[in-house]
């Protein structure tokens, strides 16, 4: 129990700006994972990105690997999830889950704060999750996350915002670690995507904060 009080508080995956331990013990991502997946609704994501057997998927800021584990059990065999993070000791612990998890279909990416590398015209859907609100170059991440994708490709960006927040500035919001959503829809459309859905209230994060999702489509 101490371990996963220590890794909620830490993990940086709700409102808050600090980084994610690598030194985090595989059984208390785990155990903080059970209680996610009671809140996250994993199959609404996947049926809205359209991914099954044989999908290619990116996972930018992967973390410690949720949703890249979770999509890799869809995409089977035949399929591939690129796992990027910018922090290389946060992949070697997706690595380390992978061996224990015995999961050979994903690639981890070791990206740049401005892009993700991932490969070109590959990708049928990528994920942006709880990672969006932190980003210092979205325009740049945008551009190539639409270079990676397919022709109809989509991007689902999940994040969070406080309701007290929803009028402040994106500077203000940014120092509370959240974001609006109509401020990614800017982004997503000046980059050259194009809506397809926002939905307000996918879920409720740690601490009772309100999750969003926006989901859009590579032109």
């Amino acid at each position: 129990m101490k371990a996963l009080v220590a890794l909620v508080a830490i993990c940086g995956r709700l409102a808050i700006a600090q980084p994610m331990p690598a030194n985090i013990t595989l059984k208390a991502i785990f155990t903080d994972e059970k209680e996610r997946d009671q809140r996250e609704k994993i199959l609404e994501l996947v049926l809205a990105m359209g991914l099954k057997p044989g999908s290619t998927v990116g996972d930018l800021g992967t973390g410690y690997g949720y949703y890249a584990a979770r999509f890799a059990k869809v995409v089977g065999p035949n399929g591939r999830i690129y796992a990027e993070e910018i922090d290389k000791p946060l992949l070697n612990k997706v690595r380390q889950r992978m061996a224990s998890q015995n999961i050979t279909n994903i690639t981890l990416v070791l990206g740049a704060p401005d892009d993700p590398k991932f490969p070109t015209g590959t990708l049928d859907a990528v994920i942006i999750a709880d990672v969006y609100h932190e980003l210092d170059h979205p325009d740049a991440i945008l551009n190539h996350v639409k270079k990676a994708l397919k022709p109809g490709g989509k991007v689902l960006i999940i994040d969070y915002l406080k309701p007290a927040l929803l009028e402040r500035s994106r500077a203000e919001q940014a120092r509370e670690h959240n974001i609006a959503p109509r401020l990614i829809e800017s982004d997503l459309v000046t980059s050259g995507f194009t809506i397809g859905s926002v939905i307000d209230s996918y879920a409720t994060g740690y601490d009772g904060i309100p999750m969003f999702y926006i989901l859009a489509t590579a032109k």
